[in-house]
């Protein structure tokens, strides 16, 4: 009897093409992946995936796709009645809380989770939810001024509800998976971790260059609450003691940026060929004293890592975890050392292409989308096996 796949998204985008932001290349990486393999250990399979901003369904078979126009509450029901009656399995993936539509429309994805919860019951429909971006914690790190009151009471009742719906969550990072236990009284056996990954068949290898200016890449917004602005004065004061570094940002421009920063907003393929292969270090400057960019894992890492690019961060916890496991970059504890850091590949070439090689072998062995995607199939068909 086949698995079929029910994917709860805000958008589709199932191509690197369609890469616009670390949402949407998890939708691609993961989910994209996850939707290949699946089709490729059972061509019977059937995809439903919806996309809540155009409320369409997208029927995906071997042979062809099928595009209809549906709220997400009848798209949960068509996606149950057609796996029951083919005497399957049903896998929903929610990509929480993207998947959930806006306020006046949320009522659908509550009855949908408690549709899917009863459909349950018989141990054919399965609701995974990946909680990938916490919406309270995310707001607390992107935004100066911390979410309203109703906005936390409204996300925290979603979460708990969608949470406590679930067979089983995923998450990106072990800090994450220890979060979501403590603060929502979740079973840390019903909990897996999912990391951040590449597309690294897509990246090609390109090492640091030998000599020359150092270009340095910092791949995001140009943000202060992201401490932009200190990567920007540090690596100023390095041009102005004659170091020949060079920095691009890809990404939106949020503040201003002296004249010799390079800027703009990319596709993902066209930063990958373009930006990234010809750059020389990749940065990660955020806070680590916001929880959410210290407990996730950031794509722009693993795209670092794949390209073999040596890495400069602050002391997030996860990011820095990889850093030191994996020998690819630096960590620093302070914006002196990330000032040190740089001089240090800036003047030694050789070692910032060893860590770059090391990036890579460990890109392609731990964080390649496709093989994540692959052990995420392993887990779920094990899932409905142990019910069976």
């Amino acid at each position: 009897m086949p698995l079929n796949l029910m994917i709860l998204t805000s958008y589709f985008a199932i191509e690197p093409k369609s890469i616009r932001g670390g949402i949407s290349y998890r939708y691609v990486g993961l989910y994209g992946s996850l939707v290949k393999a699946l089709m490729n250990c059972s061509p019977e399979s059937r995809i439903f995936w919806y996309s809540h901003s155009d409320r369409c369904l997208r029927l995906i078979t071997r042979k062809k796709t099928i595009e209809k126009q549906f709220g997400i509450l009848k798209a949960v029901l068509g996606a149950i009645f057609c796996t029951l009656r083919n005497r399957s399995y049903l896998a929903v993936v929610v990509a929480y809380p993207y998947a959930v539509p806006r306020v006046q429309a949320v009522l659908g994805y509550i009855l949908s989770l408690l549709v899917l919860k009863v459909f349950g019951i018989g141990g054919r429909v399965k609701v995974i939810v990946d909680i990938f971006d916490p919406p309270v914690e995310a707001a607390y790190a992107f935004q100066e001024k911390g979410p309203s009151i109703p906005a936390i009471l409204y996300y925290r009742i979603l979460d708990m509800l969608s949470l406590k719906l679930a067979s089983f969550i995923i998450v990106p990072s072990q800090s994450y998976r220890q979060y979501v236990t403590k603060v929502y009284r979740i079973n840390r056996l019903k909990i897996s971790v999912v990391p951040t990954g590449s597309l690294v068949r897509y990246i090609s290898f390109a090492p640091t260059k030998s000599e020359g200016p150092l270009t340095v890449l910092y791949s995001g917004s140009a943000m202060k609450v992201k401490d932009v602005d200190k990567l920007v004065s540090i690596i100023t004061n390095l041009r102005e003691c004659g170091l020949e570094i060079k920095l691009y940002i890809a990404g939106a421009k949020l503040m201003d940026l002296p004249d010799y920063v390079h800027i703009g907003s990319y596709g993902w393929v066209s930063f990958v060929k373009d930006i990234l292969s010809n750059s020389d270090i990749g940065v990660i400057p955020y806070p680590p004293n916001r929880l959410h960019f210290s407990y996730t894992m950031l794509s722009k890492l693993f795209d670092y890592m794949a390209a073999g690019k040596p890495i400069i961060s602050t002391a997030l916890k996860e990011t820095g975890n990889i850093i030191r496991m994996f020998n690819c970059g630096l960590v620093a504890r302070n914006w002196k050392e990330f000032k040190l850091h740089l001089k240090k590949l800036y003047r030694n070439r050789e070692f910032a292409q060893k860590l770059g090689e090391n990036g890579r072998r460990a890109a392609e062995k731990y964080f390649d989308y496709e093989l994540l995607a692959r052990t995420l199939l392993t887990k779920l068909i094990k899932m409905f096996e142990i019910d069976h």
